[in-house]
């Protein structure tokens, strides 16, 4: 056969096949809307997956660049890093050509109308060598008071025009000058940075610009393997601890930087891919029982065509064909729902930030590349196997059937549909378990009252004293504006997870054997705060106006603390000293109540409150509760945090009630897509069950027939259709639940409060599949006892 006779051959089966589709509107509806449906869910989701797993980095050669984190040798998880530990790294590593410390920060600038505050990065040198990237105006920093800019601060700050460079803008607690802008695009992982501010990184006194709060980057020696550097850095670490005691606890974790980047998202984008496959697979099977029930009706059709001389290769191509026909139209649709479905779950995890970063997630051509491979395999899934089986058949006897009595290959029909259930029950019990995961968060005790609290962020410079006085006066003047009823200030609010911790003893007491042994978390903040926040004192007193500067060091322990250190003493009175800023020997004062500060799903730890007049930071957020809606209130406290400070910029205002639905954002998203997924993945196993049980009950009507005419009753015929359906529907729990336990298992990071095998959840699971089946089984079972026994005779 020539190539121009097989392409006539197969145009004409395109016009066959298409007059057919057509010709069975509702088949070509379900069986299309399906397809769509599974094809548009792994689009969205594969969107994501790129963007953060599979685009690569924007960098040159990019998988030379990896992070470092310091971990404790005796702990698990990983701490940012210390500034000791990173000169010696510096000083002593021969795997990188650079490494690179940074930290991202507040500052403080002029804008165009008033002050704002932006995001900076504070950090050494060698960032922009690490990242291999150059100003495209202008230079990169070399000494103190230099700064260069953003390409977007650049256009949004001074209009793109190149006479920025040399002009001196306010950073901090002085001025800057212009020496540099950076490339479009150009940022460090994920973060949004305005401002690039060299870190005066004191080889003598490193600790002067903090502890162990600071990223580090590299760039691996040529040759050098991520491994290599694992070794070393291993080596190297043992070394610094033997000549820093501080450090001597401390191990290095080397990563890629993409595994760095992506680490929080991984496991959810690769459980959700999973998902949507599942879902892609319900479809698949879905289709593929439709294909074959719509087989069986027209096997006298294609036993026509047999007898005029096509063979079973030219039907099972026929078929195929229609099957990749309905693949591409599913595609194309699945195509377009995807990236709409893409461009709302962008909108939905703004506050959740549950997918890397999401500018990047893209309609791009690996995207699209993706989904005409999974139309094809969806194509070849459920059309070679009806094909091969419609097209087998015995000639004479497919000429004499009518059509809509005969009886075609009901067992694979019923495995498919078994299938289809059996996914659904996996979906729908994860899904179960994240949305009693959401429930149990939404239940958690905060340990404060965030109804009509209002917060916004203050970045507060200069020395201590300075500091400390302008935190004072705020207070001063909010707590005296009507509807205040109190006011105070913490360094991180509850629920971020931000911290400072650190080891301390008890003066008086014998010293702990290893001081890691004994530390606690440490926040700082103002008088007022407990009474703002909703926090009970305990015990004891909260701080007041006479905890000064000048005056002894005090301070307030949460119950976890006293539960875990002073359970058989009282702390009130006793004295403490830790390895923290400025340490001093310090009293306890006060116990306040234990609160969720490292996240909803974080039980409370040890926790000690220093005074913000005694020991102020910098970062702080203002914490008011009024009598009625807070709202109102910003542009007055705005005013007097002004009439205080005129370059203060106030940012992050927002009721405490939005930051903690913020805090929930993530777990309400995660149970959204999974119950979403679910709930789809349990309408099309629906829809496959009522069409087996369709075109079941059609193929046995001169059965049904005859057992009427026999005497049987309406209800046995009914009971007997929803038997048949049923015994499918448990043979696909049975499967499913066991496939269930293996999937919960991926999920279990993410649960809070459930366990993976709860039983409620699984029973809520059966029965909400079993009244789904019924339903879905009743309608065809009702037809089938409405056969008119003589009709169905005589027709047949």
């Amino acid at each position: 056969m020539s190539i121009v006779s097989w392409g006539q051959g197969i145009r004409r089966d395109l016009v066959y096949c298409w007059r057919s589709v057509i010709a069975s509107p509702a088949f070509t509806l379900v069986a299309v809307a399906s397809l769509a449906l599974g094809i548009g869910a792994n689009t969205a989701i594969f969107t994501f997956v790129n963007a953060a797993l599979l685009k690569p980095l924007p960098y040159p050669e990019a998988d030379r660049i990896v992070a470092l984190e310091q971990r404790p040798l005796r702990g698990q998880g990983t701490t940012p890093v210390d500034p000791r530990s990173f000169l010696e790294w510096k000083e002593h590593a021969r795997s990188f050509e650079s490494l690179a410390l940074a930290q991202v920060i507040p500052v403080n600038t002029n804008g165009i109308d008033a002050p704002e505050q932006v995001p900076g990065l504070w950090t050494t040198p060698e960032l922009f060598h690490v990242f291999q990237v150059a100003p495209m105006l202008g230079r990169a920093f070399s000494g103190d008071s230099e700064v260069v800019l953003s390409y977007e601060y650049w256009q949004r700050r001074f209009g793109g025009e190149r006479s920025a460079l040399g002009r001196s803008i306010a950073a901090g607690v002085g001025l800057a000058t212009v020496v540099g802008v950076l490339p479009a695009g150009f940022r460090v992982g994920t973060d949004q940075i305005d401002l690039y501010l060299p870190m005066p990184l004191d080889p003598n006194k490193p600790e002067a610009v903090g502890s162990r709060s600071f990223q580090c980057f590299g760039r691996l020696r040529p040759g050098i393997s991520i491994e290599q550097a694992r070794a070393e850095m291993t080596v190297l670490a043992s070394e610094v601890g033997s000549r820093y005691p501080n450090e001597k606890d401390w191990g290095v974790v080397v990563s890629s930087l993409r595994d760095y980047l992506v680490r929080d998202h991984r496991l959810v984008l690769l459980v959700l891919l999973g998902v949507v496959s599942l879902v892609l697979l319900i479809a698949c099977a879905n289709v593929a029982g439709l294909l074959l029930a719509r087989g069986v009706s027209r096997r006298r059709e294609l036993a026509l065509r047999a007898s005029l001389g096509a063979s079973r290769g030219k039907l099972i191509q026929q078929l195929f064909i229609e099957s990749f026909m309905l693949a591409c139209v599913g595609g194309l649709l699945g195509t377009l729902l995807g990236w709409l479905a893409s461009r709302a779950l962008i909108l939905l995890s703004e506050d959740a930030v549950a997918f890397g970063q999401m500018a990047d997630a893209q309609l791009d051509g690996r995207v699209l590349a993706f989904t005409l491979a999974i139309s094809v395999v969806a194509a070849v899934f459920f059309g070679l196997i009806p094909a091969w089986r419609s097209s087998s058949f015995d000639l004479q006897t497919a000429l004499k059937e009518k059509g809509s009595g005969a009886r075609g290959p009901e067992r694979l029909r019923s495995t498919f549909v078994i299938g289809e259930v059996a996914l659904a029950v996996m979906l729908l019990v994860g899904a179960g378990l994240l949305l009693r995961t959401f429930s149990h968060l939404l239940a958690v005790d905060l340990g404060f009252r965030p109804e009509q609290v209002l917060t916004m962020r203050m970045l507060v410079l200069g020395d201590p004293t300075h500091r400390s006085s302008v935190v004072e006066s705020v207070l001063d003047r909010v707590e005296n504006l009507p509807q205040v009823q109190a006011v105070g200030t913490i360094q991180f609010l509850p629920l971020a997870g931000s911290r400072n911790n650190g080891p301390f003893h008890f003066l008086g007491r014998p010293l702990p054997a290893d001081p890691k042994d004994v530390e606690s978390d440490v926040s700082t903040v103002s008088r007022g705060y407990f009474a703002a926040l909703g926090i009970p004192v305990l015990r004891g007193r909260s701080f007041t106006r006479q905890d000064g500067m000048n005056s002894p060091r005090v301070a307030l322990v949460n119950q976890a603390f006293v539960n875990k250190y002073s359970a058989n003493h009282d702390p009130i009175g006793q004295q403490i000293i830790g390895d923290w800023a400025n340490p001093k020997p310090t009293q306890i004062v006060g116990v306040v109540g234990d609160i969720r500060h490292n996240g909803l799903a974080t039980e409370p730890r040890p926790t000690v409150f220093l005074a913000q007049a005694q020991v102020p930071g910098y970062i702080t957020y203002l914490v008011v509760r009024t009598n009625a809606r807070p709202e109102p209130l910003v542009a007055a406290i705005r005013k007097n945090i002004e009439q205080v400070d005129p370059t203060q910029a106030v940012t992050a205002v927002q009721t405490m009630q939005q930051y903690v639905a913020t805090a929930l954002a993530r777990p309400r998203l995660y149970a959204w897509l999974l119950g979403s997924f679910a709930g789809l993945a349990l309408l099309l196993a629906a829809v496959g069950l009522y069409g087996l049980m369709a075109y079941t009950v059609s193929g046995r009507t001169h059965e049904i027939g005859i057992r009427m005419a026999l005497g049987a009753r309406p209800a046995e015929v009914v009971s007997s259709v929803l038997m048949q359906g049923m015994r499918l529907t448990l043979a696909g729990l049975a499967v499913g639940v066991t496939g269930a336990i293996a999937l919960v298992r991926l999920l279990a990071s993410l649960l809070y409060g459930v366990g993976a095998n709860d039983f409620a959840n699984y029973a809520a699971v059966a029965a909400l599949l079993a009244v789904v089946a019924l339903i879905a089984v009743y309608v065809p079972a009702r037809r089938a006892s409405r056969v008119d026994p003589m009709v169905s005779l005589r027709h047949e």
